[in-house]
């Protein structure tokens, strides 16, 4: 598995969707990639704070990094013309 198909299959991998050959294939690639192993972690991040905005919860876990809330809330707002 290449790094660009990892990014395609993340999604999937989080929500337990992966069929059991290519869930194998995603943690082999884990195993050797450290790159990948970092974009998990912010991607899986990224969605837990997504999710909590969602649920109306204003309390975030205290291991989100400041930054990453920033950049998602920067990204929500409107872009003004």
């Amino acid at each position: 598995m290449t790094c660009r198909e990892f990014v395609d299959f993340v999604m999937a991998y989080l929500d337990g969707d992966l069929d059991a050959g290519e869930r194998n294939l995603f943690d082999a690639h884990l195993a050797v990639c450290p790159d990948c192993v970092r974009y998990l972690d912010e991607y899986r991040d990224t969605v837990a704070v997504v999710r909590l905005q969602a649920a109306g919860d204003d309390e975030l876990p205290a291991d989100v990094p400041d930054d990453l809330v920033q950049a998602i809330v920067a990204a929500r707002k409107p872009a003004r013309n």
